[in-house]
């Protein structure tokens, strides 16, 4: 296995996550703005069911104006909102049945709504992460990160910090290490002496000349 053919394939692999990533950006400025409509036309229906004995039914005004306010809310409560699993997320990952209780009933209801109102904000947040994502990708040293697939691929086991620095008195490992550990298949092994190994999967596709997965 030669520098110029791990090159190639690494950037391929670069345009393939690139394009990957920024489709996924992509998907999410999409499908914001469904979601977000979706979330204020919950608020909406609960301002105007909430509203209705008290106003009847000429407050569509007001209960629009609530919806509208919503919005901001949505992405503040999503900016403190917790990130761990909820309650909804659980039973639909287990697969068990729900509770029967009224307490439990409307516990799931409150996740449900909070879910529907969260989820405008985290896809316009997952796609500027993608986007960022992209970027980085894209602007990777590809030469010197094939330099370390290289040493890698050519070593049975894996390669401390300093081989590197030795084999290789250019490279700027500080700056290269956080772009190569982004290849599903680098490993970054803390065991002394720290370095950096392949999985047998990757190790195989480099030598095979196949691409990168």
């Amino acid at each position: 296995m030669d520098f110029e053919t791990i090159k190639e394939l690494f950037t391929r692999h670069m345009n393939k996550m690139t394009k990957i990533c920024r489709m996924k950006g992509i998907l999410g400025f999409i499908f914001c703005p469904v979601a977000l409509a979706i979330g204020m036309g919950c608020v909406y229906g609960l301002a105007r069911l909430f509203t209705y004995k008290q106003y009847g039914p000429n407050n569509e005004r007001a209960c629009l104006w609530i919806a509208l306010g919503s919005l901001p809310v949505m992405f503040l409560g999503n900016m403190i909102a917790p990130r761990g699993e909820s309650l909804m997320e659980k039973r639909m990952r287990e697969g068990a049945p729900m509770p029967g209780s009224a307490a439990n009933r409307g516990t799931v209801w409150v996740h449900l709504f909070l879910w529907l109102m969260f989820t405008g904000p985290r896809l316009f947040n997952w796609a500027i992460v993608s986007m960022r994502e992209a970027q980085e990708w894209q602007q990777m040293d590809a030469h010197s990160c094939a330099a370390i697939l290289l040493l890698l691929v050519s070593r049975p086991k894996k390669v401390p910090y300093e081989n590197f620095q030795s084999e290789y008195p250019w490279l700027n490992l500080p700056n290269v290490l956080p772009q190569i550990v982004r290849v599903s298949g680098v490993l970054r092994l803390q065991a002394a002496p720290v370095g950096l190994g392949l999985t047998e999967d990757l190790r195989k596709a480099l030598r095979s000349g196949g691409p990168i997965e």
